[in-house]
């Protein structure tokens, strides 16, 4: 091999490497819409794990839970309503608490 194809070929990888600098910048822009998925699915793993961990601590909650609704049910209606309640509203809050606390 001569010095010209010796110089060819460190040029075409140095193009090479460029591209493919390139190529993963462009993945990495165009993945940042899947990151809150990503997040999310990670948030629901470590949440399903830590059910897993503390399996009688859940069990006995279902217990409890199933107690009180076989023994006064109109209250975990009501219960069950105002927890609905607050989660809208909170779901509605939450963008314009959002929102006031970026200007400050």
């Amino acid at each position: 091999m001569n010095a010209e194809q010796g110089t060819d070929l460190a040029a075409r990888r140095e193009q090479l490497r460029l591209r493919s600098a390139q190529l993963r910048e462009q993945i990495a822009v165009d993945t940042r819409v899947l990151r809150p998925g990503f997040r999310t699915v990670d948030r629901v793993r470590g949440g399903v794990r830590s059910v897993r961990d503390n399996q009688a601590l859940v069990l006995l909650a279902g217990a409890a839970l199933a107690g009180a609704t076989l023994a006064r049910p109109r209250a975990m209606v009501n219960l069950g309503l105002r927890a609905w309640s607050g989660w809208q509203v909170f779901r509605r809050l939450r963008p314009l608490v959002g929102g006031l606390l970026r200007q400050l």
